[in-house]
Formats: C-alpha cells, sequence, structure tokens
C-alpha cells in the first residue's frame, strides 16, 4: 500500500531502513537521516562520513567564537556598561543599525549521487528552486561584529525528490518554515560567522537557508582593492576565496579550495580519504556604501569519500538584486528580543544531527582543562593582535568549562590572589560574567570585595557582574559593597554597573529590576554634589528603564549644565518616545552648547526618523560650529538608510556660514 506523500510510490533506501519523501518532516529520524543524505550546500554528509570513519589524528581546529557585546572591557567604567554607537568609514561597508535591503531572489540548489560501489543503487536526487525576495535587515553593531535579521518570501517553491514532488501538504509545510526570519552574525569585513534560528527549525530549513547565505558573501578588509584572497567558511567546512575587481563596482570571487570540513568533532583537516573538487565563480555589483545591488553565481562541487559513502555532486546557483534601501527602525532590538529562543550555530559547524546543547561548548573547550588555560593565559603573545586573539579565544574557552563544569568557577579567586596580570585577569572574569552561572556569579563577588586584589581587576569584576545576563542576590550585594569602597573610581564603576544590572534583572524579575531603579532613583535624590548627581543620572540610564524618564525631566531643569548634560546622555538608550521628545527640546532649546551637543550625540544611539525635525532645524539654525559638524557627521554617517539625510547635506555643502562645514558636508555626499 502506498504511504501518504510517496513521490511515486518508491521508498528511499536510507541507511538500511525505508523511508520515503512524504515522510521526511514528519518523523524524527527521517528528517536526521534525510539530513544527513542531503546536506545540501555544506555537504554535511561529510560530518556523517566523519562518524563513521576511523578517527583522525589531526585535532580539530576551534571555530570562530560567538561575539557577547556584554563581557566586560578594560578602559572608562563608564564604557563597559554603555551601548556603542556604530561609525562606518567611507572605505569599507556600511553597517548602520536599522538598514534593511530587499534584493528579488532565484536560488537553485541540486543534490545528486552516485553509486558507491558497482551494482549498488544510487539515492535519489534532490533539488529545490526557490524564488520570492531575501529581505537583509542591520539590527545591531558593535565593535567586531554585526547582527542581521533575514527572511525569506517565497513567490514559488519547487521541490524535486527522485523525479518527482512533494506530497501538497509536505511542501506547504516546508515554504512556511523557510519564511521564518532567522539571525547572522557577520564580522565588519563581511564574514558570515554564526547563524541563529528559531530551535524548532528543521535541520532542512536552516540547510536551504544557509546555503543561500553562504553564497551571498562578499568579505573585504576595508576598501576593496584590485585583487585580495579571504579564509572564508559555509557549512561544509572553510575554503580559500580569491576575489578580483572586473570594474569600477563589479567584482569576481572565486572559490578556490576546502582544507577543513566541519564535522561533529569541528573543523578538521581534509586528509586523503575525502576529496573535494569545487567550481565556484560569482560577480558582484556593489552600491556606493558597498552593499551588493547585484550578485550572480554558480557553484558545482564533486565529493568522494571513500566507499563508505556515495559519490555526491552538488550543483547550485544564485542571483540578487536590489529592489529597495531605506531604514527600518523596527529592526533594532529584534536580536536580542529573540535571543532567548534561537539556536546559534557558526557558520563552520556540522548541522546534520541534533546534539546536546553543551556539546557546542565541549567543540570550544577542545578538551582543556582549567590549568592548561590559565597556563595559557600567563604566557600571552608579545604580539597586539596575537596576545588580543589569546584572549578571545581564553575567554570563550573558560566560558565553556565554567558552563560545562561550574565548579571550576570557584578557582578563579585563588588564582587572581597568587599574582596574574590584570590582561591575563580580564578574560577570567570576562568568562564569569559570560557563564554567569551561581558559581561563577559568586566568583565575581568575590573578586569585587577583596581589597588585597589589585584594583584594575577588581575594577573589571565589578563591571562584569553589572553585564552578568543572570544576577543574583549575591552579585548584587556585591555591587553595593563596591559602592561604599574607599577608592572613587571603584565605587562609580560599581554604581554604574549597578544600573546595568537592573537593566540585566528585567529579564527574569521585573519587580527586582523596578525596586533597583527606585533605588537608584533615590541615591539621585541623596546625591550631595553635582558630581555625584551626574553619576546617579547615568547610572539610571544605564537601567534603560522608562520609569527613570520622570527623574531625568526633572533634572533636565537643574541650573547646572552638567547636570543636564548627564540627564540627556542617560536618555540615549531608554526605549520611550518621550525620550525623543526631550532629546529634541534640548537640542534646541538648550542655551549651553555642550548639552545641545550631547543631545546630538544621544541621537545617534535611537532610531532618527522621529530626531530628524530637530536635528535639520539645528543644521540650519545653531549658532555653534560643533553643534553643527555634530549633525553633519551624525547626517553623514546614516546617509545610506536615510534618505532625508542626502538633501539635509546638501544644504549644509552650500549655505553653512563655515567653509570647513560646508567642505565637510560635501565630503559624505560624494563619497561612497
Amino acid at each position: 500500500m502506498q504511504k501518504p506523500g510517496n513521490v511515486g510510490g518508491k521508498p528511499l533506501a536510507v541507511i538500511g531502513h525505508a523511508w520515503t519523501p512524504g515522510d521526511f518532516l514528519s518523523s524524527k529520524r527521517a528528517r536526521v537521516l534525510f539530513w544527513a543524505a542531503l546536506s545540501l550546500f555544506a555537504l554535511s554528509i561529510l560530518g556523517m562520513w566523519a562518524m563513521t570513519s576511523p578517527s583522525s589524528s589531526a585535532v580539530p581546529e576551534t571555530e570562530p567564537q560567538s561575539p557577547r557585546a556584554d563581557a566586560p572591557a578594560s578602559g572608562d567604567p563608564s564604557a563597559q556598561v554603555q551601548a556603542m554607537s556604530s561609525r562606518p568609514s567611507s572605505a569599507a561597508r556600511a553597517w548602520i543599525p536599522g538598514a534593511l535591503y530587499r534584493y528579488s531572489l532565484s536560488a537553485d540548489q541540486k543534490i545528486t549521487f552516485r553509486p558507491a560501489q558497482p551494482g549498488v543503487q544510487a539515492l535519489p536526487s534532490m533539488s529545490f528552486d526557490l524564488r520570492g525576495e531575501w529581505n537583509v535587515g542591520v539590527v545591531s553593531v558593535d565593535i567586531e561584529h554585526v547582527n542581521t535579521r533575514v527572511s525569506l518570501k517565497l513567490s514559488s517553491l519547487a521541490v524535486d525528490v527522485g523525479g518527482g514532488p512533494l506530497a501538497p501538504d509536505v511542501q506547504r509545510n516546508l515554504a512556511t518554515a523557510l519564511q521564518l526570519p532567522f539571525f547572522v552574525t557577520y564580522d565588519k569585513t563581511g564574514l558570515a560567522a554564526f547563524t541563529h534560528f528559531e530551535q524548532s527549525t528543521d535541520p532542512l530549513v536552516r540547510s536551504i537557508l544557509r546555503g543561500v547565505l553562504a553564497s551571498s558573501q562578499f568579505v573585504a578588509k576595508g576598501a576593496p582593492g584590485a585583487h585580495w584572497s579571504t579564509e572564508e567558511h559555509d557549512t561544509t567546512g572553510r575554503y580559500q576565496a580569491t576575489y578580483q575587481r572586473l570594474a569600477a563596482d563589479r567584482f569576481e570571487k572565486r572559490k578556490e579550495s576546502y582544507s577543513h570540513v566541519a564535522s561533529p568533532q569541528g573543523l578538521e583537516p581534509l586528509n586523503g580519504q575525502i576529496q573535494i573538487a569545487v567550481s565556484a565563480v560569482s560577480t558582484f555589483a556593489l552600491e556606493r556604501d558597498l552593499w551588493p545591488r547585484a550578485i550572480d553565481g554558480k557553484e558545482h562541487v564533486d565529493v568522494e569519500a571513500g566507499q563508505s559513502m556515495p559519490p555526491t555532486t552538488y550543483e547550485a546557483s544564485l542571483s540578487l538584486s536590489l529592489l529597495e534601501h531605506r531604514a527600518d527602525p523596527t529592526l533594532i532590538g529584534t536580536f536580542e528580543a529573540r535571543r532567548a529562543s534561537l539556536s546559534s550555530a557558526s557558520m563552520a559547524s556540522f548541522q546534520g544531527v541534533e546534539q546536546d546543547p553543551m556539546d557546542q561548548y565541549r567543540q570550544v573547550l577542545q578538551g582543556k582543562d582549567f590549568d592548561t588555560l590559565v597556563k595559557e593565559l600567563r604566557s600571552l603573545p608579545e604580539d597586539p593582535k596575537a596576545r588580543d586573539d589569546a584572549r578571545t579565544q581564553a575567554l570563550e574557552q573558560l566560558r565553556a568549562l565554567f558552563m560545562l563544569h561550574p565548579s571550576e568557577a570557584l578557582k578563579v579567586p585563588g588564582i587572581i590572589r597568587a599574582g596574574m596580570d590584570p590582561l591575563a585577569a580580564s578574560p577570567m572574569l570576562g568568562a564569569l560574567s559570560a557563564a554567569s552561572t551561581p558559581e561563577s556569579i559568586q566568583s565575581l563577588a568575590e573578586v569585587s570585595n577583596d581589597a588585597a586584589i589589585p584594583k584594575d581587576i577588581r575594577m573589571d569584576a565589578v563591571a562584569a557582574l553589572g553585564v552578568a545576563k543572570d544576577p543574583t542576590s549575591e552579585g548584587l550585594e556585591a555591587l553595593r559593597g563596591a559602592k561604599r569602597d574607599a577608592d572613587g573610581m571603584l565605587r562609580d564603576t560599581a554604581k554604574l554597573a549597578l544600573g546595568n544590572a537592573a537593566f540585566q534583572l528585567g529579564d527574569t524579575d521585573a519587580k527586582g529590576a523596578e525596586a533597583l531603579v527606585r533605588e537608584l532613583t533615590n541615591e539621585y535624590g541623596s546625591a550631595f554634589n553635582p558630581e555625584e548627581q551626574a553619576l546617579a543620572l547615568r547610572t539610571l540610564g544605564n537601567t534603560r528603564s522608562p520609569s527613570a524618564l520622570d527623574t531625568l525631566e526633572g533634572a533636565l531643569r537643574s541650573d547646572n549644565p552638567a547636570i543636564r548634560q548627564a540627564a540627556i546622555e542617560a536618555l540615549r538608550v531608554i526605549p520611550d518616545p518621550r525620550a525623543d521628545q526631550l532629546l529634541s527640546q534640548y537640542m534646541l532649546g538648550d542655551p549651553a552648547p555642550a548639552v545641545r551637543r550631547v543631545a546630538v550625540f544621544a541621537s545617534s544611539f535611537r532610531p532618527l526618523a522621529p530626531l530628524l525635525p530637530a536635528l535639520a532645524q539645528a543644521l540650519r539654525m545653531d549658532p555653534t560650529d560643533g553643534v553643527r559638524i555634530d549633525v553633519i557627521h551624525l547626517l553623514g554617517e546614516q546617509r545610506t538608510v536615510l534618505p532625508e539625510a542626502l538633501p539635509l547635506l546638501t544644504w549644509a555643502s552650500e549655505n553653512d556660514p563655515n567653509p570647513d562645514l560646508r567642505k565637510a558636508a560635501a565630503s559624505f555626499i560624494h563619497t561612497p
């Protein structure tokens, strides 16, 4: 009897069990086996081969580390608890939060199997043809990474398995799943480092979407030159790519060869048992902001993995054409809002089987123990870049260790007391904050309140407590204790950190977060001098709580410009329309130029549409050159996503009374 959804009634024989194509989305085992046979662009079939073949002696390489914007950093304590502003260079791709790029999409992906041995029937071929829109929106930007939201809107989907279509209900389910938005983390060169899907997303869906994503990568450090080489990742593994300029705005990319393959154990070097032959050429036409205007590419990959797996051919084509580029402020914050429900994986990761959530930490840790990681931190390289890379890797590996073995975090205070350079101690504290287990918070609290530990390290521990994603009562009490420390810088850091802790607490304990906001509000009321009042206002800003607005608005009526300046600065990340109204009011009406300039600065952290009328008026009428140049720079940085910016810059380039400011405005108009 024919099973529902069977294409032609012939079952797929996969690893000794009969499955029909119509079953593949309705059975967990079928999904895994189907995925192992399919793997599409990534050809993660090699990862399944790696699980069944003899172990390689090569040690898997570390995958790219997932970014954390809330890890503590050295420097000014307020910088550790404030959001960052994107300052794109005219010589590199513009990453502007709230920028939306809509593309028409045509994508074809096909995988064909050949018999592994003579006389053995080959698995059926599979193809997926997608037509519609591919939308990419910039959600957030920090110093090193960019988070984007990606969505596919299908106008048509054609699927062929073994010479026939899928059952209608199965195809509808697949189409619905493909159109669920997901998130991608890039580095500033355009390298796709991580994907973040809803946890329930089927592996097949992830594979199709990751295939399109990988084919659309354009990677360049700074301004593109005549030719350059890069090392990139897709879900097959790591490969070398070369780029060549064809014309002023057109480039050709060639995928030269794979050096590593993604497996359940991480990236493994290719050995003689796996042969990958690739021919892949894409052309990119770029806009002024170095985002693609059009992409056309074709790829052909042949894989030979010995007699244990069938020879496989993967063919793909991709065409993207820019339909629209505009500002969409609703993008901002969407990644953080969904983060708890997302499943994250590096682009060079094996996605073929459902893994224990702790497996990712095991892969990152690479079998190292606490003593080994401490030894590596005590022998950091002299070269600044190599040292920074080593510190970043140590942070991620220590975080993985503290997640896998929480009690290991309790060793940190003793190691620091025994003597450790602040540069080496900082990654340990960042790892404790990122892990945010009760044991990690306990260790941070212990370091924070130990007067025998050097002040720089204690300040890092205090800042790390503030950004821990799961604050505990012990951690909050440690911050309150640090507020009473004899050292003024440590006290100030603790106060700012308490504001950020109130923001973090809102995810798990809304009442506790509001109680902490009230506590900080009372501290502003009892501050005995302008410096203490200004710090208390900045602390309230770090809570990002709309309930702080009444206090901030009252502070704006102060006769002291420093108090008003701190209140304006605190408004920058409070998500309430009243904050926009107050910024506009004081940008135009405050008698102190320093306050008006801070209002322009605070605007750079927010969607600009509600603030644009005030910015335009300040550009035309403010008598202070400093205010006008700040507006020019802000509009120049947002010009690619804010259509209203270019007319204002044009006006300034022709009419500003200062020739230097006219020149600055003109430079944005004439620079890509």
